[in-house]
Parts: C-alpha cells; structure tokens; sequence
C-alpha cells in the first residue's frame, strides 16, 4: 500500500477536514479526496462520513487510522535509523512548539541550523503545549519546545532557555532611560497586552497578583492575540507593553524600540525541551540541541 495514501488518510482524519488536510500537506483539495477514495476502493470500505462540516472515520476508519499510525511510526523510525548511517547528519527532523517559542525562538534557529546542516530536512508544528506534549509521546514528532511541560507518562523534560519579561516603549518615552521599572508603576500607563491565555499574560497576571494588584487596575487600550501584534503597536505609538525579551532583541539592537527590565517576583519562565523517555534520540535532534545551546549561550554572553 502506498504510504501516501495512509498519511493523507491520517491528516484528513486528525484536521476532520479535506481543506485542512491538503492545507497542511501542500496539496490541492480534489488531490486529496482523489486519495481517499482510491484507498477506499483498495480497501473496499467507507472509511469516512463527509456529511456536516467536520469529517469523522467510520467503524471502518477508527480502525485504518490506529493501524495508519503504527505504520508511519515504523516508517519514520527506519528513516532515521538509515539517516543515521555513517557520519554524516542526515534526514528529517521533526520538531514541536507552543506559540511562545514558535513565535520568536525557534524559527531563527531552524533556519541557522539548516544552514549549517544541509542534509536534515527540519519541520516545525506549532500547537498548544499539551499537543506538543502528547505528539513527542506517541512518536509523531522527536522534540518539543513549550513554555511548561504538561505532566505525562513518557516524557522527559529539561529546561532549554530562561526568558525575561521587560516592558518595551518608543525610545522617546518617559520610561526609556530607566534602569527597571516596578509593576505599580505600569499603573496608568497606556498599555497593550496579549490576549488571556497567552504565555506572557498569565505570567504578568500572576507577578502582579503576588505584587497585590489587579490586571484591572491597567489602563489597557487594546488586546492583541501575539507578541508580534503587540509589538507592532508600540512601534507605532499607541501605548507601552511587557513582552519576552527574547521577541525584541532585534529592535531593541536597532534601537527602534527601548527595553526596560520589569522588577518583581515571578516575572521570568523556562521555555523547556521535552522528549519521549527512554528513546535514543537521532543524530539530527542531538546536533539540534547541541547547535541550539551553543547559538543561545553565544547571545545571552
């Protein structure tokens, strides 16, 4: 059987959505219900009910996906056995991420390090943390970067990078020369903050109830849903931010933007590095790591 056709049959099933599916597999829609039909035909079975507006497996399907599964895993670890052969760092490298890093830490990094090793094809998802988890368990990705590792059997986790909140202004703001500036004095200030449930919020929440304040005592003109959005906003003056420090250290060097560090408690986080327990990593994830560390350590120096 073509293992193509499994791994389309697998997408469209996990998207629940033909459209999706050949979104994520750089394909056209019609070549994407082309191939589950062929399957079907192989198969002699309806394996999908495209009735509503989400696509669900039938009795049939449930039990193509399990077996489909199983069969890319064996596939993807002969890959990397073979890739492994000789010297040379070689073959595909899967990598997961939470919006966080996703966002400001990893693209950078996938991009030198396939500079530097041509041969290693990388690829990088990004989801929410619990995602990222459970798919380095079941073996569809190899690493996974994420802002706090979700408990779970079968997973190993390390911290990776130690990020920094600040609050970013224009370089003609007020606050601009400071040497750090207080959560209180956010107070009144005219702010742009992520939307709830992004990383960097829920940190600045929780340091400001610890400081005995409330988000509510912020003069908040505008909620945003990434740290690019907000970032954008303060480029163009329509109020001040706390951010990652890692998502401003091109501006800040350019001098477009002004950091200033954010005193208080609980105002930094681990971005972690997890992986499944027990399993030997490939060659191309360990020099990953190695070539990550290596560029990370070199700019915090």
């Amino acid at each position: 059987m073509d293992l193509r056709l499994l791994v389309t049959y697998r997408t469209v099933v996990d998207r629940a959505s033909f459209s999706a599916a050949a979104e994520d597999l750089e394909v056209s829609q019609p070549a994407v219900s082309a191939q589950i039909r062929s399957l079907e035909e192989r198969l002699g079975q309806r394996l999908l009910d495209r009735g509503g507006r989400r696509v669900r497996p039938t009795e049939a399907g449930e039990v193509l996906y399990r077996y489909a599964q199983r069969i890319i895993q064996v596939e993807a670890e002969m890959e990397r056995a073979l890739a492994e052969v000789g010297d040379r760092v070689a073959g595909r490298l899967l990598l997961g991420s939470s919006t966080g890093p996703g966002e400001i830490l990893l693209p950078g990094l996938c991009g030198a390090f396939a500079g530097t090793h041509p041969d290693v094809r990388v690829s990088l998802a990004v989801h929410d943390s619990q995602t990222v988890c459970q798919r380095v368990v079941d073996d569809e990705i190899e690493l996974g970067f994420v802002g706090a590792a979700r408990p779970l059997r079968g997973l190993e986790a390390e911290p990776f990078v130690r990020d920094e909140l600040v609050v970013i202004t224009p370089p003609d703001h007020p606050l601009a020369g400071r040497d750090a500036v207080g959560l209180a004095e956010l107070v009144g200030q005219p702010m742009l903050l992520q939307q709830r449930g992004s990383g960097v919020r829920a940190v600045l929440e929780a340091a400001m109830r610890e400081a005995g304040l409330r988000d509510r005592d912020l003069d908040v003109r505008m909620e945003l849903g990434l740290q690019q959005s907000v970032k954008a906003g303060v480029l163009d003056g329509f109020g001040i931010t706390v951010i990652s420090r890692l998502a401003v250290e091109r501006e800040v060097a350019d001098g477009s933007l002004a950091a200033v560090p954010l005193t208080g408690p609980g105002l930094a986080r681990d971005f972690t590095v997890v992986r499944a327990a027990g399993r030997t990593p490939s060659r191309a994830a360990a020099a990953f790591l190695e070539f990550a560390r290596v560029r990370l350590g070199a700019a915090a120096a």
